[in-house]
């Protein structure tokens, strides 16, 4: 089986410029970052994925090698929707700079892939320039003492600077600091410090709410909660009735939403709409279509492992996709704010012993966001899940989370 993904880069505001496309072969056993671009990964991209799925306005990475810029195939990539990034094992080719003169000169853009700033690299930098307009360079395998130099050269020569495997914050600050241009990894899943944060009025009627639903109290009870705050219950209209959620008819009352999807669905989405607070959107931004693309993949995990499994069930599972990382959001302490909600002990050993059938998934689902092909394997090969299934599943999760970035933008 291969895998196709995507990770977001996003810039120091934390809004996404674009994806770095990932993708993963098990019958290559060379690191992923090390492996360009292939035909049959392209033609997926382009036709089983389609385009505007996998980038979704935004600008594409694509690490490629310099066999394949000689190759026909070159051709057949949308020139102005993708970055072609040069892999370390290409970047010192003698033919690289008329290649990439002559691409460049047709229309193509590239960047450097993962580098480590020595003085080598840097000086074919400086060779290359004219034709490179990105530089991604590794978080973790740069030394301190050639940072500041190399920013100011690179900054001279007019390359934007990608940031890769930031996964802290302090090491998102650190190459903030040092004049990064762009940003790529899970930083934005880790917070400095959990400030535990209290909720507004708001958020504690939409929690209230949430309980309501969960417990079955009367829907004449649920109303009469949500209409002591007009606003609330007119904003979680204007929700239902977004883009997002693609009903075919205008969702006029909760009742109807109720009897359309069910309590607990509607619950689900007061959570979603907990964490789409427009007063600190811009910053959550890419953390929250992470949560919609981990709650899609593990709804999808369910399905595909056990396809008889109830309406109950993948509420369920959309549950725990949303309380892995809405914590994160919310900025709380995780387990407190699960007893705040009185979730089972079945969630909450999902949660933080990853134990039983919900801890499986949330686990899988990880791993595939990690595109950590060792991992999936053993679930993959259990369930008997092929590559058009999880290609199926990958590339429904992007359509979502597109829908719920539109959504976004326009504010719903």
């Amino acid at each position: 089986m291969s895998l196709i993904g995507r990770q977001p880069i996003s810039d120091a505001h934390y809004t996404i410029m674009g994806y770095d496309i990932l993708f993963r072969d098990d019958v290559l056993d060379t690191d992923p970052s090390d492996i360009s671009i292939t035909a049959s990964v392209l033609e997926r991209i382009l036709n089983t994925f389609g385009l505007e799925n996998v980038l979704s306005g935004y600008l594409g990475f694509l690490k490629t090698d310099i066999e394949f810029l000689k190759s026909s195939i070159l051709t057949t990539i949308p020139k102005e929707h993708f970055v072609l990034m040069l892999l370390e094992s290409s970047f010192f080719h003698p033919d690289l700079a008329e290649i990439l003169q002559r691409l460049h000169n047709e229309g193509y853009r590239f960047g450097v892939n993962s580098c480590i700033l020595d003085a080598k690299t840097l000086e074919q930098i400086e060779v290359l320039h004219p034709w490179l307009d990105y530089i991604r360079i590794d978080a973790l395998r740069n030394l301190e003492e050639h940072r500041q130099n190399a920013y100011q050269k690179l900054k001279k020569l007019k390359q934007k600077v990608i940031a890769f495997k930031v996964e802290t914050h302090e090491t998102f600050e650190e190459y903030k600091k040092y004049g990064a241009d762009y940003f790529q990894g899970y930083y934005i899943k880790r917070p400095h410090t959990i400030e535990n944060e209290s909720l507004s009025m708001s958020q504690e009627q939409i929690l209230e709410v949430w309980t309501q639903l969960r417990n079955d109290v009367d829907i004449a009870e649920i109303v009469k909660t949500l209409e002591q705050n007009h606003a609330l219950l007119l904003q979680l209209m204007q929700f239902i009735n977004s883009s997002f959620f693609s009903f075919s008819t205008s969702i006029k009352s909760i009742r109807q939403v109720i009897t359309l999807v069910g309590r607990k669905a509607l619950g689900n989405w007061l959570l979603l709409m907990l964490v789409s607070n427009k007063a600190d959107l811009k910053t959550k931004h890419p953390l929250l279509l992470m949560v919609i693309n981990r709650t899609e993949i593990i709804t999808g995990l369910l399905k595909l492992s056990s396809p008889t499994c109830t309406r109950e069930e993948l509420d369920t599972a959309y549950l725990v996709g949303m309380l892995s990382l809405i914590h994160l959001l919310l900025n709380v302490d995780h387990r407190e704010f699960l007893h705040k909600l009185h979730v089972s002990e079945e969630i909450e050993e999902a949660m933080f012993e990853a134990q039983g059938k919900w801890g499986q998934l949330v686990t899988v689902t990880r791993h595939i966001e990690n595109m950590d092909y060792d991992s999936i394997k053993p679930f993959v090969e259990r369930y008997h899940i092929d590559t058009n299934q999880m290609d199926t599943l990958i590339s429904a999760a992007m359509e979502k989370v597109n829908a719920f970035d539109t959504m976004l933008q326009n504010q719903f």
